[in-house]
């Protein structure tokens, strides 16, 4: 009897997954570097202090939170690291270059990266479970891995050897496990399928590759009671016994989702391929499929042919060529302009972008997609799905029918309609396309299976558009068509909040204030976090920093700086009108109306603002309204997406008060050390850092700014010591060399003798004033 999979390339990813054993289970070695001990306890322990107890609860990529959690981590830690995310892959998915990809990403963050052995990469050529959903909660399953191996390394060596001996001992010890990281102390069954796929590669022979819903169902349904001679509650060895009964009748390798199997404990549970197929052949039946689908698109592909020919050749008229082949419906009329546009305006960087993407080589296809995604800036076009709807027209120009066009919203329908799994969290534009081409392989797979040929790709595809979306070939360029692009992703304040150490409350009034008014300013002391914030908040509602614009006042910069002005040319030959970055922003934000920009405006009120704003006075009280600049013909607004937060130094005596016309047009956010937000930020980040033990800083700036007394504007900031690697000779240096300084030229003119009482040994003394004795009375 045994459970093993017969696909083809089944027997490598066994063979890995013996071969992690032997290593990390039996031993304390490396998978990628035999000898070297990798998956030892101490090892462990560090990725369980990084990442299990770091857990980061933002929407952002699961790869993106895991490379700051390992930052300046050992190499060993990353090559521990990429082994678990191999382990973890190892029996998913067969996009075998995209788990790659994925592992040598964590693999290449260390100081000394490590490959895969092609040997270990031939074993993620095939895939043995599909967990579906589950993919979206992939921090909780790799985190049950790290957390059930390090466990075991509690176990002595004769210990493991007897529980490896027997399926049984080792199902016991690893669902019996009780995890205390702060990832899974309160997720203790989130990451749930992980303990199935491990009980499956490390005793493939006794546990299936199914997951625990599905397992109920098989092992309680009526028609396999028969198998069940021994009475048990437990549902593998429940499923045991049914396999053994289904072998005696049958025969051996089968798999319980086999089409003559699935129905016996599906028990009434309809295939929802058999629903999906149906729609399919109505659909061909009506015969649309051709009229309405197939032949506009493979015109398409024609057009874009002739546009590669030209790209290739580096003709003068590519990129009229270009923007012809992309018109009609598959294409948002806004995304074909702007990539239009792009042509227009970077015709060096699209060309070369487009080589990348049509030149036939040794580069797979989702190479060329992300070599072209690395080279099409977001300001462009944004949103992975939007980018690769984009791309996935322009791939038709290898081959319609092998590439057909991609829209996200069309096949997350599909996949809902025939239970297939959604692409992984964070996927980027090539792995939304590499999982949209493995889902029209099944397509073809499941509809021959019960009669229906699909040609290609291009016509499962078109079927999949048909039966989702209707007909209805444009061929017209300019189409405007329903925006097909995938959704601005929403601001994620709580997760901005956990990284800022701020209130969630506060940055959602500053969002209010800034939709009212449209432009705001922080002020406060110096070392308030003014800027830090402001260009982080800018970034979280824009969406991308690409959104972002950010500029530095000072006293000599003006209005030909900031708005528009003639400048020397390049070539030293008289002067040519240039555009300042509040026009460029502007510019970009028109162009991309229905997204967040914004203009952040470093140390507002150091420049000459009369001047340095000019006819901007009114144009920010009136977006409505358009008015000539002083160096154009043309008339100008601020468009209505276009936001500025401004930062402003109140500490600096050399600054004039801003005029009450500027103050009229923005909304002022106090940061003050001792008002929200900035009240409590230095303690919060101690303590969110494990910087416990130098929570006397806080009590010492505390201090200082009770000492300083009623000027509101010479406190003493938080930033200066808001250090990951903070310790007392920091704190002195910090101090000395900057705080004091500061400290002394506030106190300018009111004698000497009061700087003695910012020393820092002496405000140490007094912060500990407040403490109370052992024997519970104060100190005399």
């Amino acid at each position: 009897m045994s459970s093993r999979r017969t696909e083809a390339g089944a027997e490598k990813t066994y063979a890995a997954a013996e071969a992690w054993v032997n290593c990390a289970l039996r031993n304390d070695g490396s998978l990628f570097t035999p000898g070297e001990p990798i998956w030892t306890r101490e090892l462990l322990r560090e990725l369980h202090t990084r990442f299990l107890n770091q857990p980061d609860e933002s929407k952002r990529d699961f790869f993106e939170k895991l490379e700051e959690q390992l930052r300046n981590s050992p190499a060993e830690v990353f090559q521990l690291m990429g082994e678990v995310m191999y382990v973890h892959y190892l029996p998913l998915t067969n996009n075998t270059a995209h788990k790659r990809q994925r592992i040598q990403q964590v693999l290449g963050w260390s100081p000394s990266p490590v490959q895969i052995p092609d040997y270990l990469a031939a074993g993620l050529q095939s895939k043995l479970i599909n967990i579906g959903a589950g993919a979206t909660l992939r921090p909780f399953q790799v985190g049950t891995l790290i957390e059930s191996v390090e466990q075991w390394k509690g176990l002595g060596p004769s210990e493991r050897g007897r529980i490896l001996d027997d399926p049984w001992e080792f199902k016991n010890f690893l669902f019996t496990r009780q995890f205390n990281s702060q990832l899974l102390v309160k997720n203790q069954n989130t990451g749930a399928i992980q303990r199935d796929l491990l009980l499956h590669i490390v005793f493939p022979d006794a546990f299936e590759t199914i997951g625990a819903n599905r397992k109920s169902q098989i092992a309680n349904a009526p028609r396999f009671a028969r198998f069940i001679a021994e009475g048990t509650a437990d549902i593998d060895r429940r499923i045991t016994q049914i396999r053994q009964g289904i072998e005696a009748e049958r025969g051996a390798n089968f798999y319980f989702y086999d089409d003559d199997i699935s129905p016996l404990w599906r028990d009434g549970v309809p295939n929802p391929w058999d629903e999906f197929v149906r729609s399919a052949k109505e659909y061909i039946a009506s015969g649309l499929l051709e009229s309405n689908e197939v032949e506009y698109k493979v015109q398409i592909g024609q057009r874009l042919a002739e546009a590669r020919e030209a790209v290739l050749a580096d003709a003068d008229d590519w990129p009229r060529l270009v923007k012809r082949g992309i018109g009609g419906n598959l294409i948002n009329g806004i995304m074909q302009s702007r990539f239009g546009n792009w042509i227009d305006g970077e015709p060096e960087d699209s060309l070369l972008a487009l080589q990348k993407i049509w030149t036939e080589g040794n580069s797979t296809v989702s190479q060329r997609i992300r070599e072209f995604c690395d080279i099409l800036p977001r300001s462009a076009i944004s949103g992975s799905g939007t980018r690769m709807n984009t791309v996935s027209v322009l791939l038709m120009g290898l081959d319609a029918e092998q590439f057909p066009p991609f829209r996200v919203t069309v096949f997350n329908q599909a996949y809902e309609r025939t239970g297939y799994a959604r692409p992984e969290q964070g996927a980027d534009e090539a792995g939304l396309y590499e999982h949209a081409l493995g889902f029209l392989d099944r397509f073809i797979e499941e509809a021959a299976k019960r009669d229906l040929e699909l040609r290609h790709r291009l016509d499962a595809q078109s079927v999949v558009w048909g039966i989702q979306q209707g007909p209805g070939p444009i061929l017209d360029d300019g189409d405007d068509d329903k925006e097909n692009s995938e959704s601005e992703p929403e601001p994620d304040l709580y997760a901005l909040a956990r990284e800022l150490y701020l209130d969630e409350s506060f940055l959602k009034k500053v969002r209010q204030l800034l939709e009212e008014k449209k432009q705001v300013i922080f002020q406060g002391p110096p070392g308030t976090g003014k800027t830090y914030v402001a260009q982080a908040l800018a970034e979280c509602l824009a969406g991308y920093k690409e959104r972002v614009m950010l500029v530095q006042f000072h006293p000599s910069y003006a209005y030909e700086d900031f708005v528009q002005g003639f400048r020397p040319r390049n070539d030293g030959n008289g002067f040519e009108l240039r555009d300042g970055p509040l026009l460029r922003a502007a510019e970009s934000a028109t162009v991309d109306k229905n997204s967040k920009h914004f203009l952040v405006i470093d140390e507002i009120n150091r420049g000459n603002l009369a001047k340095v704003f000019g006819e901007l006075y009114f144009l920010l009280e009136y977006r409505d309204k358009r008015m000539r600049l002083q160096y154009s013909d043309e008339d100008f607004s601020l468009p209505e997406n276009l936001y500025i937060i401004g930062t402003m130094n109140t500490a600096d005596r050399s600054i004039a008060l801003v005029d009450m016309a500027l103050r009229r047009r923005f909304y002022f956010v106090e940061f003050h050390p001792d008002k929200s937000p900035v009240k409590g930020l230095l303690r919060r980040y101690l303590k969110g850092n494990s910087l416990e033990t130098m929570e006397w800083v806080a009590d010492v700036v505390d201090r200082a700014n009770e000492q300083l007394g009623d000027d509101r504007h010479a406190a003493v900031g938080p930033s200066h010591f808001m250090k990951q690697d903070l310790n007392d000779a920091m704190v002195e240096r910090i101090w000395e060399y900057g705080v004091l300084p500061y400290i002394e030229e506030r106190l300018f003119g009111q004698g000497d003798d009061r700087m003695g009482d910012f020393a820092l040994d002496k405000l140490r003394g007094i912060a500990s004033l407040d403490e109370p004795a052992e024997n519970g009375n104060p100190e005399n």
